[in-house]
């Protein structure tokens, strides 16, 4: 089989941010799609040795930023290239908060969701969820092949120069 076929599937860049008691986190997700317009339901993906993945559970509710064209690669390093368990992924990122949820100041658009159901799938969980608020602007969306292109060499040097700095290029 010839696997980079897959690399021919069509789909955007995201920021999940999630809160427990204690911490807000999140993580880089591509596998994010709309389900059904009336009522507004998605479906994502998410591996399951995120620390996210650990806080979602139906009823649960968090956000989606979706990433602009013009997206810094330092933000998809930062929620992609490190574990949410060691740091604070929004302490490096400009952002805001949406119904006590973080949600990227450079998101083209984000949704607030709340978990359905959780469907278990070994290495990930798929979640079903409602859309509970959804909000966009006039820039466009991040496509995945766009970032391996164009954008992956310069988050990894980003990355590199913030673990060595510990400093966020952005702040």
């Amino acid at each position: 089989m010839d696997k980079a076929a897959l690399d021919k599937i069509s789909y955007g860049l995201y920021v999940t941010g999630v809160k427990d008691e204690k911490w807000y986190g999140g993580c880089i997700v591509d596998a994010f799609m709309q389900v059904t317009l009336v009522p507004p339901t998605i479906v994502y993906s998410s591996m399951r040795k995120n620390r996210t993945d650990e806080i979602l559970k139906p009823g649960t509710r968090f956000s989606v930023s979706v990433l602009p064209a013009d997206v810094s690669p330092f933000i998809i390093s930062n929620f992609g290239f490190q574990s949410g368990r060691l740091i604070d992924k929004w302490a490096n990122v400009p952002h805001y908060m949406v119904d006590d949820l973080p949600v990227l100041t450079d998101a083209c658009a984000y949704f607030i969701c709340e978990v359905i159901e959780a469907k278990d799938l070994e290495t990930h969980t798929l979640f079903h969820c409602n859309v509970i608020d959804a909000v966009q602007n006039d820039k466009p969306p991040l496509i995945y092949a766009s970032y391996r292109e164009a954008m992956k060499k310069e988050a990894t040097d980003l990355f590199m120069a913030y673990k060595k700095s510990g400093k966020s290029p952005l702040l």
